[in-house]
């Protein structure tokens, strides 16, 4: 199981690329094997023996959040981040390239992920083997996140959702990635202008992050935790923090996350209280 996202032949641990519509793009495409989708002729492993024709990317650990940072003036300088929940150690945030391979379960963050679980420094000639069902001849340079953070105090156990800011109500946030710690409730935006920089095949370049604090009723809180807290037990939560553990956040998970709106606007839903909320403003300071 451990292998698979490494392994060519199956679709775990990989991204996707499909057209699910069987009338889309005929000309440029074919058929799936259970018919009930297309495949793209110009996904990256559709030529590769033994190869799952629908993969576009591989090597993650959890890619479970994926979202678009778009530029309205150029639709080819889009790109698709994916948030991947690391083991024990690196929470990830990754700038998807086609064909890339981002390391698990051979790296975790930028760093070597070893059998025990632990990691350590990358080795002087940093490759890994291309594997279908078994390994090949052939190697590849790891694609390393562009974003990472620990598993430790002030960091978080599972990285949530994030998006490129570009909507009109909070000035302060435009050309930001914001995004949060599941567990913790932690939130931190950075630069988008600095992840593409960081996107630069170096694993030990990385866009910095910054601490986004929450005003809620007239209060500043660190986290979004005891703001679920509060809205948990005022809903008769009757948990004494809030359900749920994690190594960072203890008892209790505040179970936090992003969403926008069709006009790319930002909420935040926390599924601990069961509530959904505006993000209505934000300042610098």
């Amino acid at each position: 199981i451990r292998s698979n996202p490494q392994r060519l032949h199956n679709l775990v641990g990989k991204i996707l690329r499909i057209i699910p519509d069987l009338n889309e793009r005929t000309a440029t495409s074919t058929m799936s094997d259970n018919g009930r989708y297309r495949i793209p002729n110009d996904n990256p492993f559709v030529s590769t023996p033994g190869a799952r024709k629908e993969i576009w990317a591989y090597g993650f650990r959890n890619p479970h959040r994926l979202n678009w940072a778009i530029d309205p003036a150029n639709p080819a300088n889009n790109r698709l981040i994916a948030n991947s929940v690391g083991l024990h150690t690196w929470e990830t945030v990754n700038i998807v390239r086609k064909g890339a391979n981002y390391g698990y379960a051979q790296r975790e963050g930028n760093e070597v992920l070893k059998l025990d679980n632990t990691t350590t420094s990358l080795p002087a000639v940093d490759r890994i083997p291309v594997q279908v069902s078994d390994i090949t001849d052939e190697t590849v340079v790891p694609t390393y996140p562009v974003i990472e953070y620990g598993h430790v105090a002030g960091g978080g156990d599972a990285i949530g959702s994030g998006f490129v800011y570009n909507g009109k109500a909070i000035p302060a946030l435009r050309g930001k990635y914001v995004f949060t710690d599941i567990t913790t409730g932690r939130i931190w935006s950075a630069d988008y202008k600095d992840m593409l920089a960081a996107d630069d095949g170096k694993p030990g370049t990385l866009a910095p992050v910054h601490d986004v604090k929450i005003l809620w009723n007239n209060r500043v809180y660190d986290t979004m935790f005891p703001v679920a807290e509060a809205a948990y037990h005022s809903r008769g939560g009757i948990d004494p923090d809030l359900p749920g553990r994690a190594t960072v956040s203890g008892q209790g998970r505040a179970d936090v996350r992003f969403s926008i709106d069709a006009a790319g606007e930002l909420y935040l839903y926390s599924k601990t209280d069961g509530m959904i909320r505006s993000v209505v403003g934000a300042s610098a300071k």
